[in-house]
């Protein structure tokens, strides 16, 4: 199953302030999505506040374990902005 960053959450008594990042991070192929949505929250109803620049960043086939959302101004930004420790050996759309 193909990993989503933003699936849909449950908004019964209101939109989550934004997403948990994981406690893990490994080298591999960098994976980067925007949040899409609109007036600050992502696609799947967490609220981030605006501007609407969230971007999650994960880690091609271990996104639940890898996932780290950053504020940035496009992909490459987005990227760029991991911790140093990071290895990155490639990108994915």
């Amino acid at each position: 199953m193909k990993f989503d960053p933003f699936d849909n959450l449950s908004c019964k008594y209101g939109a989550p302030m934004g997403r948990s990042d994981a406690l893990a991070w490994m080298g591999g192929s960098i994976c980067a999505r925007h949040q899409g949505g609109g007036d600050g929250y992502d696609k799947g109803g967490a609220y981030w506040g605006t501007p609407s620049n969230v971007w999650a960043v994960w880690v091609h086939g271990s996104g639940p374990a890898t996932v780290k959302y950053v504020r940035a101004e496009g992909r490459s930004s987005a990227i760029q902005s991991l911790p140093k420790r990071c290895s990155i050996t490639g990108d994915c759309l």
